[in-house]
């Protein structure tokens, strides 16, 4: 059996799943993403965003859609993946971000003291 040295930025995963969007009447956005954040992970998902933001080897150029300009705009970035698959309810998995390289472990638990906000 292979041993693995990864090590989760989260106490527990994010869970995530797409389904019909309940609240578009237009028909312009039909499906939708719903992310579940355990409360045990909320100050250890904050830090692992702001550690990802200050990381210049992390920064990606990708795509958003800016409202007021009504068109696509590449700015800088970083990507979060999850795994996932299909059931009967729709489209699921979850997001459990590996701890960067240097980071302190948040998934053993933290406390807002532990955070720069």
């Amino acid at each position: 059996m292979a041993t693995s040295d990864f090590k989760a930025a989260l106490p527990k995963p994010i869970k995530w799943s797409t389904g019909e969007n309940r609240y578009d009447n237009s028909g312009k956005q039909p499906r939708s993403l719903t992310l579940f954040v355990p409360r045990d992970s909320a100050y250890a998902l904050a830090q692992y965003l702001i550690n990802s933001a200050d990381d210049d080897g992390r920064q990606r150029t990708g795509k958003i859609w800016d409202y007021e300009k009504k068109a696509e705009v590449e700015v800088e970035g970083f990507y979060i993946n999850g795994k996932g698959k299909e059931g009967r309810d729709g489209e699921f998995g979850t997001i459990n971000p590996s701890l960067s390289k240097g980071a302190v472990s948040s998934a053993q638990g933290s406390t807002s003291a532990e955070m720069p906000f």
